[in-house]
């Protein structure tokens, strides 16, 4: 490890320099203690990433030219390097210490100055604790040198290869401390392992055997399937591949009779789930007309009407069917259908010649209705996307919400009702909706989201408030189950991955939760309740600038801001140590959860206003003090309630989050007499 004088290289930040530097127009960074300090070019510290890397971390002077100028004459390619060396020396006069030493024919790193998160990473993996791997997962950010791939076709291909060497190095060294499953802590230190090797490679199929194998030894089965599940997932994700029949025997190992049948194939699962069967749940039909728009001079209008269409799409709540119509030819006579409960409905879409404009227009084919007719001058709207989304909301607004009347029982229209009740963020709402998918679940198990939505109600339930007269709720491992359920019957569901991203976060997998919640906001990048739960996700994992952009992009598309909205920015903007417009965002909200007052005593602490956060304590006090006392919230283990309470995953971000938890719950569970 380095000394309190060292300067230290950051691979942490390397490992991930491409975005920084491409995405946030940051420089490269060398720093001391922490302390960032400037480099100018890639190349200069390209430098200092091959020295790292070679014997005695030191080379020739015409290596380091023909290996990062290798298309240039001798003399400007030696040029070069004298000056990206000056960068380098110039870096360190501002840290105030000599990392690089230069003579005339060689270039060299200090040993003594010089550390690197890789050597750090190395170093944790040869003890190899449980802890050891947890601070190696911590600074694990991406490949060796991303983004350096570009600079020069020999540094590149020495790059490749290089990787592949730091692989193989760090994935031996954990290896070595797991060769026997044991036990004896608990199995953390294997368990710790196992995650830190998927850190690095999420499809690695015998990193996935030694979770599965410890769960088994540990008799929890459950979480042993769950995690072939991901192992299944991200081998079909990443390598296109199937689990080897060793992965499969490792259950039979210990109950023959339960082991996990073999799984079906992707397009196998598709095909039965989506079969026409009695089971099979009806969603609300759309018919779309789209009539003179395949002159070339009309490719935005084209362009808006594909963005509505795949917008409607993106949702999959609808039956969408597509019939085209060129030129002059005339349209079908109007003619009423029979449709079922769910509604049939026909979307227009016609451009005016006269004015350039482009008329679109819903109607219900029940009864002929026109629901609406707009008219869209693209020259008005930002982009050809904000345009469509305007529409889009409209239509999904209308078509849902005609479904969310509680004497339709179809069953998708049921299911609308209990998504309905689960945005009022209410224990009651909660219960009812549980009840309504319950019944869903009887007849249609293979609909995804009933799962989704269960984990997500079980999440609150175990977080922010009991469901009133409910028995226990499920446990973590139980929820992240189903929410995994949800994602393997249907993974292109945006509403699934979220489910399944908050379940990641609770399981203290922050990662995966990022990636889960990033792929819920490409599957549906216009509906505001997706992009706004997105968003919050994000920003709890960590990533908060991502966060921030997802929704401000969901308050643009909303024309009237749903109060659950403000709860969401307000944690985003916690997470931002923007503490004064948490607040004013926290304060526009019902607060009928215990997780929302304490986002607003821990942004009032967090702002320096402790005394008004105790105004805000007894001010409230009646009601949730009578929630607690009703439905036992965080009487029985107020510690385990503040650990779960507090989703940020950013130690910075969750120590100043914890200093809410704190005084709520000892003004709720301590002793009232202090105060």
């Amino acid at each position: 490890m380095q000394t309190s004088d060292s300067v230290r290289f950051k691979y942490g930040e390397l490992m991930a320099v491409a975005s920084c530097f491409a995405c946030l127009g940051r420089p490269l960074l060398l720093s001391r203690n922490e302390d960032p300090v400037a480099v100018k070019t890639r190349k200069a510290l390209a430098i200092m990433g091959y020295l790292s890397r070679v014997n005695s971390m030191s080379s020739p002077r015409e290596m380091l030219s023909d290996l990062l100028w290798s298309k240039a004459e001798r003399t400007k390619a030696m040029q070069s390097l004298r000056q990206a060396l000056r960068q380098l020396k110039t870096a360190e006069d501002e840290a105030g210490f000599d990392v690089v030493r230069t003579s005339t024919g060689h270039v060299r790193l200090d040993p003594e100055t010089f550390s690197s998160d890789l050597m750090t990473v190395l170093t944790l993996l040869e003890r190899g604790r449980a802890d050891d791997f947890r601070e190696a997962e911590g600074l694990w950010r991406g490949d060796f040198l991303a983004g350096f791939e570009d600079i020069d076709p020999e540094f590149s291909d020495w790059l490749q290869v290089e990787r592949e060497r730091v692989r193989s190095d760090v994935v031996t060294a954990a290896f070595k401390h797991l060769d026997q499953i044991s036990t004896v802590d608990g199995g953390l230190q294997v368990e710790a392992g196992g995650r830190f090797l998927l850190k690095i490679d999420p499809a690695l199929e015998s990193a996935h055997r030694i979770l599965i194998r410890l769960y088994m030894k540990l008799g929890q089965r459950e979480r042993a399937e769950q995690q072939f599940k991901a192992c299944e997932r991200e081998m079909r994700l990443h390598l296109d591949a199937e689990p080897d029949e060793e992965t499969r025997s490792l259950f039979e190992e210990n109950d023959n009779s339960d082991a996990l049948p073999k799984a079906k194939n992707f397009e196998d699962v598709s095909s039965s789930i989506t079969t026409n069967n009695d089971d099979e749940i009806r969603l609300p039909e759309i018919s779309i007309v789209t009539t003179a728009l395949s002159e070339l001079s009309l490719l935005d209008a084209r362009n808006l009407k594909d963005e509505i269409v795949a917008g409607l799409s993106s949702f999959r709540s609808y039956d969408l069917y597509q019939a085209e119509y060129f030129g002059d030819a005339k349209l079908p006579e109007a003619t009423l259908v029979h449709g079922h409960d769910l509604g049939s409905y026909l979307l227009r879409f016609r451009h005016n010649e006269r004015n350039g404009k482009i008329a679109i227009q819903y109607e219900d084919r029940a009864d002929g209705r026109i629901i609406f007719n707009e008219i869209v001058d693209l020259g008005q709207w930002e982009s050809i996307q904000a345009a469509a989304s305007q529409t889009i909301s409209r239509i999904h607004l209308f078509t849902t919400g005609k479904l969310r009347n509680t004497n339709n029982s179809a069953a998708f229209a049921r299911w609308c009702q209990a998504e309905a009740l689960m945005w009022d963020f209410d224990p009651q709402s909660d219960l009812k909706a549980l009840q309504l998918l319950n019944e869903l679940e009887e007849r249609y198990s293979n609909f995804s989201m009933i799962f989704s939505a269960k984990a997500m109600i079980n999440l609150k339930q175990l977080t922010h408030y009991p469901i009133e007269n409910q028995e226990p709720g499920l446990a973590m491992d139980e929820i992240l189950s189903l929410s995994e359920h949800a994602v393997f019957l249907d993974p292109w569901q945006p509403m699934n991955q979220r489910a399944y991203g908050w379940a990641l976060m609770q399981s203290k997998m922050s990662d995966q939760a990022r990636r889960a919640f990033l792929q819920a906001g490409r599957l549906n990048s216009v509906d505001p309740a997706n992009l706004m739960s997105v968003a919050e996700g994000l920003a709890l994992s960590g990533d908060v600038e991502e966060a921030k952009d997802k929704a401000q992009l969901a308050m643009s598309l909303v024309t009237t801001v749903p109060r659950v909205f403000f709860e969401y920015y307000s944690n985003i903007l916690f997470a931002a140590e923007d503490y004064e417009a948490s607040l004013q965002y926290i304060e526009k909200t019902s607060l009928k959860n215990m997780s929302g007052l304490t986002t607003r005593i821990a942004a009032l602490i967090c702002a320096g206003k402790e005394d008004e956060a105790l105004e805000v304590l007894q001010r409230y006090n009646d009601r949730y003090a009578n929630m607690v006392q009703n439905t036992g919230l965080g009487q029985q283990d107020p510690e385990e309630w503040g650990k779960q309470v507090n989703f940020f995953q950013d130690p910075k971000t969750r120590h100043n989050y914890d200093k809410g938890v704190d005084l709520v719950k000892r003004f709720f569970f301590g002793d009232r007499a202090c105060f």
